[in-house]
Protein backbone atom coordinates (compact mmCIF):
# COMPACT_ATOMS: atom_id res chain seq x y z
CA UNK A 1 0.00 0.00 0.00
CA UNK A 2 1.03 3.52 -1.24
CA UNK A 3 1.61 6.10 1.80
CA UNK A 4 -0.38 9.16 1.68
CA UNK A 5 1.68 12.27 0.92
CA UNK A 6 0.81 14.75 3.41
CA UNK A 7 3.48 18.07 2.95
CA UNK A 8 5.63 17.82 -0.29
CA UNK A 9 8.32 20.47 -1.37
CA UNK A 10 10.53 20.96 -4.02
CA UNK A 11 13.36 23.64 -4.09
CA UNK A 12 15.35 24.66 -6.95
CA UNK A 13 18.58 27.23 -6.96
CA UNK A 14 16.48 29.65 -8.47
CA UNK A 15 19.06 32.79 -7.27
CA UNK A 16 20.37 34.72 -11.02
CA UNK A 17 23.51 35.96 -8.75
CA UNK A 18 25.08 32.59 -8.41
CA UNK A 19 24.30 31.75 -12.48
CA UNK A 20 26.19 34.75 -13.20
CA UNK A 21 28.96 34.10 -10.84
CA UNK A 22 29.15 30.44 -12.65
CA UNK A 23 29.15 32.58 -15.72
CA UNK A 24 31.90 35.17 -15.09
CA UNK A 25 33.82 32.14 -13.16
CA UNK A 26 34.14 30.77 -16.82
CA UNK A 27 35.31 33.98 -18.29
CA UNK A 28 38.38 34.03 -16.33
CA UNK A 29 40.78 32.40 -18.46
CA UNK A 30 39.45 33.77 -21.60
CA UNK A 31 40.39 37.36 -20.16
CA UNK A 32 43.43 35.87 -18.95
CA UNK A 33 44.35 34.85 -22.60
CA UNK A 34 43.45 38.15 -24.35
CA UNK A 35 45.09 40.32 -21.68
CA UNK A 36 48.51 38.17 -22.75
CA UNK A 37 49.95 38.87 -25.47
CA UNK A 38 52.15 36.44 -25.96
CA UNK A 39 49.44 33.89 -25.85
CA UNK A 40 47.32 35.94 -28.43
CA UNK A 41 50.41 36.01 -30.73
CA UNK A 42 50.58 32.23 -30.25
CA UNK A 43 46.61 31.77 -30.82
CA UNK A 44 46.87 33.57 -33.76
CA UNK A 45 49.66 31.61 -35.29
CA UNK A 46 47.95 28.39 -33.95
CA UNK A 47 44.06 28.83 -34.29
CA UNK A 48 43.52 25.37 -33.99
CA UNK A 49 44.29 25.49 -30.14
CA UNK A 50 42.54 28.78 -30.35
CA UNK A 51 39.34 26.47 -31.54
CA UNK A 52 40.00 23.91 -29.01
CA UNK A 53 39.79 25.99 -26.26
CA UNK A 54 36.70 27.06 -26.80
CA UNK A 55 35.22 24.17 -26.92
CA UNK A 56 36.76 23.01 -23.68
CA UNK A 57 35.10 26.40 -22.20
CA UNK A 58 31.83 26.02 -23.63
CA UNK A 59 31.50 22.31 -22.37
CA UNK A 60 32.95 23.56 -18.79
CA UNK A 61 29.97 25.93 -18.94
CA UNK A 62 27.54 24.70 -19.72
CA UNK A 63 28.08 21.45 -17.31
CA UNK A 64 28.44 23.92 -14.84
CA UNK A 65 25.54 25.37 -15.21
CA UNK A 66 23.55 22.31 -15.94
CA UNK A 67 25.01 20.85 -12.33
CA UNK A 68 23.90 23.75 -10.74
CA UNK A 69 20.33 24.28 -12.64
CA UNK A 70 19.70 19.77 -11.54
CA UNK A 71 20.19 20.67 -8.12
CA UNK A 72 16.87 20.48 -6.22
CA UNK A 73 16.13 19.39 -2.63
CA UNK A 74 13.06 17.05 -2.28
CA UNK A 75 11.02 16.77 1.06
CA UNK A 76 7.60 14.78 1.69
CA UNK A 77 6.02 14.74 4.89
CA UNK A 78 3.95 11.24 5.25
CA UNK A 79 2.34 9.55 8.42
CA UNK A 80 5.42 7.49 9.53
CA UNK A 81 7.59 9.48 9.06
CA UNK A 82 10.03 12.02 6.48
CA UNK A 83 11.14 11.53 3.08
CA UNK A 84 14.46 13.56 1.98
CA UNK A 85 16.62 14.08 -1.16
CA UNK A 86 19.28 16.60 -2.43
CA UNK A 87 19.86 15.87 -6.12
CA UNK A 88 22.35 15.19 -7.70
CA UNK A 89 24.00 13.95 -4.05
CA UNK A 90 20.89 11.21 -3.48
CA UNK A 91 19.51 9.66 -5.96
CA UNK A 92 17.07 7.93 -4.34
CA UNK A 93 14.64 9.54 -0.97
CA UNK A 94 16.33 8.60 2.60
CA UNK A 95 13.26 7.96 4.79
CA UNK A 96 13.35 9.12 8.57
CA UNK A 97 10.61 7.27 10.75
CA UNK A 98 8.82 9.83 13.03
CA UNK A 99 9.33 6.67 15.58
CA UNK A 100 12.74 6.93 15.16
CA UNK A 101 13.46 10.74 16.58
CA UNK A 102 13.05 12.35 19.62
CA UNK A 103 12.01 15.68 18.37
CA UNK A 104 11.13 17.22 15.32
CA UNK A 105 9.86 21.39 14.70
CA UNK A 106 10.19 24.13 12.63
CA UNK A 107 12.83 27.01 13.61
CA UNK A 108 14.77 29.53 12.16
CA UNK A 109 18.36 28.78 12.02
CA UNK A 110 21.53 30.70 11.12
CA UNK A 111 22.80 28.76 7.65
CA UNK A 112 26.31 30.85 7.64
CA UNK A 113 27.33 30.46 11.77
CA UNK A 114 25.60 26.82 12.42
CA UNK A 115 26.36 24.83 9.08
CA UNK A 116 28.87 26.92 7.29
CA UNK A 117 25.86 27.99 4.43
CA UNK A 118 23.70 26.07 2.25
CA UNK A 119 23.87 22.67 0.33
CA UNK A 120 24.56 19.22 2.76
CA UNK A 121 26.39 21.23 5.19
CA UNK A 122 27.55 20.52 9.26
CA UNK A 123 29.78 18.09 10.95
CA UNK A 124 29.39 14.81 12.99
CA UNK A 125 26.11 14.33 14.61
CA UNK A 126 24.72 17.69 13.04
CA UNK A 127 23.88 18.07 9.60
CA UNK A 128 21.86 20.21 7.57
CA UNK A 129 20.17 20.14 3.71
CA UNK A 130 18.81 23.34 2.57
CA UNK A 131 18.86 24.99 -0.86
CA UNK A 132 18.25 28.93 0.56
CA UNK A 133 16.63 30.68 3.62
CA UNK A 134 17.10 30.54 7.09
CA UNK A 135 13.88 28.44 8.20
CA UNK A 136 14.39 24.60 8.38
CA UNK A 137 12.67 21.26 9.96
CA UNK A 138 14.48 20.26 13.02
CA UNK A 139 15.04 16.54 13.51
CA UNK A 140 16.58 15.17 16.64
CA UNK A 141 17.31 11.50 17.22
CA UNK A 142 17.58 9.42 20.47
CA UNK A 143 21.65 8.95 19.52
CA UNK A 144 22.26 12.85 19.47
CA UNK A 145 22.25 13.34 15.82
CA UNK A 146 20.43 16.44 14.19
CA UNK A 147 19.34 16.78 10.65
CA UNK A 148 17.58 20.32 9.40
CA UNK A 149 15.93 19.94 6.35
CA UNK A 150 15.73 23.67 4.49
CA UNK A 151 11.73 24.50 3.89
CA UNK A 152 10.42 27.79 1.77
CA UNK A 153 7.15 26.85 3.19
CA UNK A 154 6.89 27.28 7.01
CA UNK A 155 3.34 27.65 7.28
CA UNK A 156 1.91 24.86 5.60
CA UNK A 157 4.65 22.61 7.45
CA UNK A 158 3.56 23.57 10.59
CA UNK A 159 0.20 22.65 9.85
CA UNK A 160 1.25 19.52 8.82
CA UNK A 161 3.45 18.75 12.05
CA UNK A 162 0.54 19.80 14.60
CA UNK A 163 -2.04 17.68 12.86
CA UNK A 164 0.81 14.69 13.57
CA UNK A 165 1.23 15.77 16.70
CA UNK A 166 -2.62 15.28 17.45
Amino acid sequence: MKEKILFYEKQRLTQWWLYLIVILVQFIPIILIVTDSYRVEFFMNHPEFLASKAIMWGLALIISLGLIFSIKLETKIAEQGVYVRLFPLGFSFKFYPFSNMLAYYVRTYHPVREYGGWGYKGRYNNRSLSIRGDRGLQLEFPNGNKLLIGTQKEKELLEVLKSLQK
